[in-house]
């Protein structure tokens, strides 16, 4: 029996489907006196067609007490251990998986298990995907020093929009990405789109004001839009179109062929 192209290609995809999602898989095992840490893994040229297992000793882990949190985490009644690695100065009490990346206990919030100067772990939690904050300080995409929000005031910071929202505010500033909007007036700012926004008397894309924008007409453009001028543009006003160039706002006076849409 042949099978056709279709059928090729549909095993094709139903093979890297599974090899993806099995180098995922890894797991704790509890065996005697021993906890063990399975793993999966993929090597070069056989990245997307094989996988292969490793199986290590858990070092110094207390069977008996023993609990796995995550693929990557598991504790028992005096230590944390990531994979099959005993972690130095950890609570097991307090310690807390919140993403892949990012863990917190009573001595701080950790990023790839090395620890945020300054974090407050015990108050640590996430506002959105990308904006957290803690009794000490605000953060964006928190990963170290860097990517702490200089200035915000924690007692009034919150995110403006979605789970994926770019901007936030305090009583004092507006942010995008973490980073303050220098003119944009807190009590009058609102998002137009993801990188689009307002106040009373400005637009900004990202954390710029677009001097050339008629305020009265200013649109930015909605998914139904983008789709239809295919998505060259993401913002008109009555004499522009606006598109995104690289990270920075270009600007195309409107012609009679650019206005056939």
């Amino acid at each position: 029996m042949y099978l056709s192209l279709k059928q090729i290609l549909l095993c094709i995809l139903i093979l890297i489907v599974a090899s993806c999602s099995d180098a995922d898989e890894t797991f704790y095992e509890i065996k005697g006196n021993q906890v063990l840490y399975h793993s999966v893994y993929r090597l070069g040229q056989e990245y997307y067609t094989k996988a292969h297992t490793s199986i290590d000793v858990v070092e110094d882990a207390d069977a008996k007490t023993f609990q796995q949190l995550t693929k990557y985490y598991g504790i028992d009644k005096s230590s944390v251990f990531n994979e099959a690695k005993k972690l130095v100065k950890r609570d097991p009490v307090t310690f807390k998986v919140l993403k892949k990346m990012v863990t917190a206990d009573a001595y701080g919030v950790y990023y790839d298990n090395n620890i945020i100067p300054n974090s407050h772990g015990l108050s640590f939690r996430f506002l959105n995907h990308d904006y957290a904050l803690d009794d000490n300080q605000v953060y964006y995409q928190p990963s170290d020093v860097n990517s702490v929000v200089i200035g915000a005031d924690i007692n009034t910071f919150s995110v403006i929009g979605d789970d994926y929202s770019q901007h936030a505010k305090d009583k004092n500033q507006v942010y995008y990405r973490g980073n303050v909007i220098e003119s944009a007036l807190v009590g009058s700012f609102s998002k137009l789109s993801n990188d689009i926004s307002k106040d009373e008397k400005s637009i900004f894309f990202k954390r710029e004001k677009i001097k050339e924008a008629d305020y009265n007409s200013f649109k930015a453009f909605s998914y139904e839009e983008l789709k239809e001028y295919e998505y060259k543009f993401i913002a008109q006003d009555h004499t522009n179109f606006y598109s995104d160039h690289g990270g920075n706002i270009a600007i195309t006076k409107k012609t009679e062929e650019t206005n056939e849409h």
